[in-house]
Parts: structure tokens; C-alpha cells; sequence
């Protein structure tokens, strides 16, 4: 051990003389040169070493008539040596930082074995790739683009990454990851179909309305005023209702997208409570009634008897005596299932909300068939919390509008949407726990309704939905999204898992204190592709895809503002942030109130 050690410090300090002696020969060579106008002839290969140490001129031949300057020559040698250690520092810092940067984290993940090269994405995820169903996925369009039949994800090995819109995708980002800027925005901006998303704010509603306007009708429904937007969308949610599956179907959505729908303890009681809610629907669209009037009937059972008597006169067989039923049942019981009522039309105390669902006779009115004809877009804006809560209602249109969609698919050839329905759900447990969001995961893709639901964690899944929905949720995303920055240990754990392994190779080296030389070995081990701290680490430009049964794809994530068409972007952009300002401005302005002269 010590010979081999001492053997390689030895060539070292040779090395080093060698390069220093070169070095000093060099700095003497032009010093002489400038001086005497003649240069130097070493003595052997270490001359310029010795000058430089020890500053005795007979380690040079010189030239008579021309005293050697020997001063200058061995101040400029400390003056390099200097400049060497100090160049030697500057490159020592530069390396160390480079390696504790993202962009040496990038480059080591791009090197390990385990992830999908260029030529597995080029020939699965590629925009080529994604075209080869295009006949049966967009029948309508003759020259369809990669965009016309897949949700670009991002860019891998100088390939731009793209998953069928037969995929449901799940895009899993912490709050400020990215998500936006970097894929929603884009996902908004070229699907080709009619498009429905949602948002608890206007960040992506701001940067792409006037590029989907280029496309055809948006519509923005906002009953909490969020959005900014000059004319949102009024919608009421008793029209339809003449029917009683509609009905139905619409009273237990608004419930389930409400706090008791959310809440795994109190099941049948959301049930109950949708059950009552769709009832005073059909009352009060069989009846010619109000959203005020619905509202009233809401707050207390006795102020439901009204709806009673309707049922019984024009409704539904048996719905009137039903609904009597329950409000003439026991007071706890009647309690409870009203209370899920009340929750849910509480929010209709408001007076601005309750116009936001009373469209006026100049208002456009939202048909969902038409809205399946053309790329057309809405904006579903709102929270689940607060004491304007609309969630309930966004869902019970959402829910509609899907509805409409299946049936459309049911009935068209190859039971797939002639225009495929696209659903971009950011925020979406934030907003409304939608019931029918695991069944469209598993099947929606089929039916030609594609779903790219965006979540901060799962756990926020397992709260709107329960654990065993939200498993379905990520177990139906065919393709996965996720970005850094997540804390969840036990999840990322299961990523980890999910990305499987890699074979690395140790190498280790052994001495004997009795026997010359050393040992050498080789282990080869499995280690995680990613571990979990790999994945927590991975910076906003970089996003991971696991895609069906291929292998995981690191993606680079560019923003909106690097697209072709970014200036038209930022154009429109600044357009609808001016008519947001006005809206605020206009919302928050003092009201005045002039004095009435009594005289």
C-alpha cells in the first residue's frame, strides 16, 4: 500500500516540476528576450525550475555582452504561480458549484441506464406515433396534426413527447410548480375540440381566452365573480329539469360537488339530501318557478310545501307524496337530510350569485349539444370553500355537458365523439368533489372524452374523493405526470417503485500490510432509477412521464412564453388583463347615493 502510494506521489511532483520548469523557461526565454534581444539556451529540462528557486544564472548558456535579469524573471515566476493557484481555485469552485447544480443533476439522470431512449420515445411517444390512430380518433379533420390527436407533455432526447388523447393523464405538482406556465397553458392552447377546464383562478384564463376565441365560442361560467370577465356565463340549473332523470341527476351532482358530498362519513345522507334537491329541480322547472324561489324552498322544509303541491299536480307520479313524505318524517331525520339542502343552496343567498344563474332574454343560452359541435370553450371558474362556494353547481354543469357527451358518443359510429370532448381539471378537488370522475378516467377515453386532471398531491384526491376513488383515479391515468417539489414520502415511494431499477457496478480495492500490490472486486447492485429525494429534487424545467408499460421518460418543460406563437399569446393576454382591471375596478368602486329632496 505505501509503495504503490509513494510510487504515485513521485510521478506526481515530476509531473509538476516538469510543467513549472516549462513554465519559468518560458517567462526567462522572454524576459532575456526583451533585455538582450537574444534568448536563453537551458542547461537540461529543469533549468527554468532551478533559475526560478534558487536564482543562479548557470542554469542558462547566455549570450556574452548580456547580463541575465534575474530579478524580473523571478518576480514574474511568483506572479504565475500565483496566477496558476488562483486560475487552479476559481476552476475548483466552478467545478464544485457545477456539481451541486440542476443542470449536473439533469445531465447525471440523463446518463443512467433504465430511461426510455430516443428511439423507444420516437417510436411510441413521438408526434409520428400519435398520428397512426388518427383516422379513428379525428375522422373529422383530413391533415390532423400531432396536437389534433395528442396532449404534447413536454420534450425528451430532442423529441417532442406526446400521449394519445385516448390516455387520460394525470399531472401530480406541488402549489407553484409550474404546472401552468410550463403544460396546462399549452394543453388549453392547442386542443383542437371542444374544451372544458377549471381553475379556482384566472392565471390560465387570462393567458389563452383570446387565442381560444380564434377557435370558436367561449364560455366563462363564474358565479363567484373570479374571473374578471365582462359578461360571464348565466346558466340556470332548473332548466332541463322538466325531466326527471335530468332532475336526478342534476340534484345529486350539486350535492356531491358540496362539503357534505366530500365527506366519507355522511354518504347516505348526501344521497338523501340529492334525492330531495333533485325533486324541488323538477318542481320547480314543471311549475314555471324562479332560482329564488328554489332558494326559498332550500332553507327550510316548511317553506317546501309549495314544491309539494306542484309535484303532485304536474310532476312526476308519486314525487309530490315522496316529498311529503320526507318532510312530514322525523325531525332529526328531516334535519339531517335538510342539512345537506341548505348547504347547497346557501350560496344562493348571495344576490350576485343568484343572478349568475338566472339568464336574462338577451343572454346567450348554453346549449351543450351545439357546444359539442365546434371547438368551442369553457372556462368553469370557482372554490369549494368560503361562504360563496359554487362548487356544487360548477359540477352539476360539468356533469351535464359530460352526460350529453356520452350519450353523443353512445350513439355515434364506433360509439366515439365525432369532435372529441377535451377536459383539462385543474384544481379540480379544490373546487368540487365531481362523482363522475373516476368512471370518465377508466372509460372516458374510449368514448372520445379525454381527461387531463391536475392534482397537487393524491392526498388531495383521497380528501374530495375516497382512498379507494382516488386510487382508481391514478391507477386510470395511463399517463403520468409529475414535477418536483412533492413532500409526500409514502407516494413518492411508489414512484420510486414505479420507475424500477438500475444495475450499477462498485468497485472496491483492498492492501495487506504483509503482502506487496492490492486486491481488486467488482459488485454489481440494483438501485432505485430515481430515489426519493431524486424525485423531490427535480427542478421546474423537468417533469417525469410514466406512460403505460414504457419505460420513464424525463421531460423538458419549457414555458408558454417560448412557444412560436408566444408574442400572440402575450398580446391577448395583456388584452384580457385591461378588461379585468376595468371589472375590478368597477366591482370595487364606492357606491354614491344622491340626497332625494322631500320638499
Amino acid at each position: 500500500m505505501r509503495e504503490g502510494t509513494a510510487g504515485k506521489a513521485i510521478a506526481i511532483l515530476i509531473a509538476a516540476a516538469v510543467v513549472l520548469s516549462l513554465l519559468f523557461g518560458l517567462v526567462a526565454q522572454s524576459i532575456t528576450l526583451v533585455a538582450c534581444g537574444t534568448g536563453l539556451t537551458p542547461r537540461n529540462l529543469f533549468s527554468g525550475l532551478w533559475l526560478a528557486a534558487t536564482g543562479d544564472p548557470a542554469a542558462y548558456f547566455t549570450t556574452s555582452g548580456c547580463e541575465l535579469p534575474i530579478t524580473p524573471i523571478r518576480i514574474l515566476d511568483v506572479v504565475a504561480i500565483l496566477l496558476i493557484a488562483a486560475v487552479v481555485v476559481w476552476g475548483m469552485r466552478v467545478w464544485l458549484r457545477y456539481r451541486q447544480s440542476d443542470r449536473s443533476f439533469i445531465a447525471d439522470l440523463r446518463k443512467r441506464p433504465g430511461f426510455a431512449p430516443a428511439s423507444e420515445i420516437r417510436q411510441h411517444l413521438s408526434g409520428a406515433a400519435v398520428l397512426r390512430r388518427a383516422r379513428q380518433l379525428r375522422p373529422d379533420i383530413a391533415k390532423p396534426r400531432p396536437t389534433d390527436v395528442g396532449w404534447r407533455v413536454g420534450r425528451s432526447r430532442a423529441v417532442d413527447v406526446f400521449v394519445s388523447i385516448e390516455d387520460s393523464v394525470a399531472l401530480e405538482g406541488p402549489p407553484r410548480s409550474g404546472k401552468g406556465y410550463r403544460v396546462l397553458i399549452s394543453a388549453i392552447l392547442d386542443w383542437s375540440g371542444p374544451l372544458i377546464t377549471t381553475s379556482t383562478t384566472n392565471d390560465n384564463l387570462t393567458a389563452t381566452m383570446r387565442m381560444r376565441q380564434h377557435r370558436g365560442d367561449v364560455h366563462v361560467f363564474d358565479p363567484q365573480g373570479l374571473s374578471g370577465v365582462r359578461h360571464p356565463l348565466r346558466v340556470s340549473p332548473i332548466a332541463g329539469c322538466e325531466d326527471p332523470l335530468v332532475a336526478m341527476q342534476r340534484g345529486t351532482a350539486i350535492i356531491t360537488g358540496t362539503a357534505l358530498g366530500t365527506s366519507s362519513t355522511n354518504g347516505e345522507w348526501a344521497q338523501a339530501s340529492g334525492v330531495v334537491l333533485g325533486r324541488l329541480l323538477h318542481a320547480a322547472a314543471v311549475g314555471g318557478r324562479s332560482i329564488a324561489e328554489l332558494y326559498k324552498w332550500g332553507t327550510s322544509p316548511a317553506q317546501a310545501r309549495d314544491a309539494v303541491d306542484i309535484l303532485r299536480m304536474d310532476g312526476a307520479p308519486g314525487w309530490g307524496d315522496n316529498l311529503e313524505a320526507t318532510i312530514a318524517g322525523d325531525d332529526k331525520l328531516v334535519s339531517s337530510i335538510w342539512f345537506g339542502v341548505q348547504g347547497a343552496v346557501a350560496p344562493l343567498a348571495v344576490p350576485q350569485i343568484r343572478e349568475s344563474l338566472m339568464p336574462g332574454a338577451d343572454d346567450r343560452v348554453f346549449n351543450p349539444h351545439a357546444f359539442l359541435d365546434a371547438p368551442n370553450t369553457l372556462y368553469l371558474i370557482g372554490s369549494s370553500s368560503g361562504a360563496a362556494a359554487m362548487g356544487g353547481w360548477l359540477g352539476a354543469l360539468l356533469d351535464d355537458i359530460v352526460e350529453v357527451a356520452r350519450n353523443r358518443a353512445l350513439a355515434s359510429p364506433g360509439s366515439r365523439l365525432a369532435h372529441p370532448l377535451g377536459l383539462i381539471l385543474d384544481e379540480i378537488a379544490n373546487m368540487f368533489r365531481w362523482g363522475n370522475l373516476p368512471r370518465i378516467m377508466a372509460d372516458g377515453g374510449g368514448r372520445g372524452i379525454c381527461t387531463f386532471v391536475v392534482l397537487q398531491a393524491l392526498s388531495q384526491a383521497e380528501t374530495s374523493w375516497s382512498r379507494a376513488e382516488a386510487d382508481t383515479i391514478w391507477a386510470a391515468a395511463t399517463a403520468k405526470v409529475l414535477l418536483g417539489g412533492a413532500s409526500h414520502v409514502d407516494h413518492l415511494r411508489d414512484i420510486e417503485t414505479l420507475l424500477g431499477t438500475r444495475e450499477t457496478r462498485r468497485t472496491q480495492r483492498s492492501w495487506s500490510t504483509r503482502d506487496p500490490g492490492h486486491s481488486t472486486s467488482e459488485q454489481h447492485e440494483r438501485r432505485p432509477l430515481m430515489s426519493v429525494d431524486e424525485i423531490r429534487r427535480m427542478p421546474q424545467n423537468l417533469g417525469l412521464l410514466a406512460y403505460r408499460n414504457r419505460r420513464g421518460v424525463l421531460l423538458d418543460l419549457a414555458g408558454w412564453d417560448e412557444r412560436r406563437d408566444a408574442r400572440d399569446i402575450a398580446t391577448g393576454k395583456r388584452d384580457t388583463e385591461r378588461e379585468q382591471q376595468d371589472v375590478f375596478t368597477a366591482r370595487t368602486r364606492p357606491t354614491r347615493y344622491e340626497e332625494v329632496d322631500e320638499a
